[in-house]
């Protein structure tokens, strides 16, 4: 069943991100907050251990194989809102993390990510994607996911016209036009890699809670691939392509899949 509408694929086309309403239930998404609070070792209730003596050095969780988080990656409307954009159903899903961006105040001001690529910026420009998937409601002040919409059909043009002594990445923080991108808790915010992205300063009182997921085509014919991602998963190593013994390895317990996560990781291979 579709989950994006004639609409909403109009709108991702022409701004570059679209917002997937109700992506998970309510439920998952006060598991998966929960196991980052848990990781941080800090108390949702108590703002004063938000901020540790010894400071965090940036707004990302470094957990990536939690049941919870696990149980988001493989909900199938959230495959489903990706099979869309990327018209196939055989993706296999990011080993992505958590973050916490907590309020500021004095003695602590946000330290980014401002707007910026994680991607290169070598020309043309091609089909990836990203995705956040808000974990508690995100008003535009909470520190929301923000990006340039429509950057991704300008930004060949934008990169000739820069002088040729300009760094791309340091322009782009002084661009016009970014909209920070408000959300209810369960809402996943899949945007085009070639947008301009990042978090914002938080003006409120509470933490921003969100997880990262995003799919792409598998990778099915490299055994050595799908072998790497079976062994992070079942060792519950970091993702992002590092693939270290850290807390969770030590720590944790499997994340159980369905069939559809068994896919998703590429335990199990998509049937042609």
């Amino acid at each position: 069943m579709a989950v994006l509408s004639a609409e909403d694929i109009a709108f991702w086309e022409e701004n570059g991100y679209v917002v997937v309403r109700n992506a998970v239930p309510l439920e998952n998404c006060k598991a998966a907050e929960q196991a980052v609070w848990n990781f941080l070792e800090m108390d949702a209730d108590d703002p004063e251990s938000w901020y540790p003596n010894l400071p965090r050095r940036g707004i990302m969780v470094e957990i990536y194989q939690h049941q919870a988080l696990w149980d988001n990656r493989q909900y199938p409307r959230v495959h489903q809102a990706f099979s869309q954009i990327w018209e196939t159903e055989k993706l296999w899903v990011s080993f992505d993390r958590g973050s916490m961006n907590p309020p500021e105040r004095p003695g602590y001001e946000f330290k980014g990510p401002y707007l910026h690529w994680d991607m290169s910026l070598d020309m043309p420009v091609r089909l990836r994607v990203q995705g956040v998937l808000y974990l508690t409601d995100t008003p535009a002040n909470q520190g929301a996911f923000t990006c340039i919409p429509g950057f991704h059909r300008k930004l060949e043009n934008w990169l000739e016209n820069l002088p040729p002594d300009a760094d791309p990445r340091k322009v782009v923080r002084e661009e016009p036009g970014a909209k920070p991108i408000a959300g209810k808790a369960g809402d996943l915010i899949i945007w085009h890699s070639a947008l301009p992205h990042g978090s914002r300063p938080n003006s409120s009182d509470q933490p921003r809670m969100v997880q990262y997921i995003t799919m792409s085509p598998t990778g099915e014919n490299s055994e050595e691939a799908r072998q790497k991602r079976i062994t992070g998963w079942r060792e519950r190593l970091t993702g992002l392509g590092k693939h270290q013994k850290e807390k969770e390895h030590h720590q944790g317990k499997t994340a159980e899949l369905t069939p559809l996560g068994r896919k998703l990781l590429g335990l199990d291979r998509w049937v042609n």
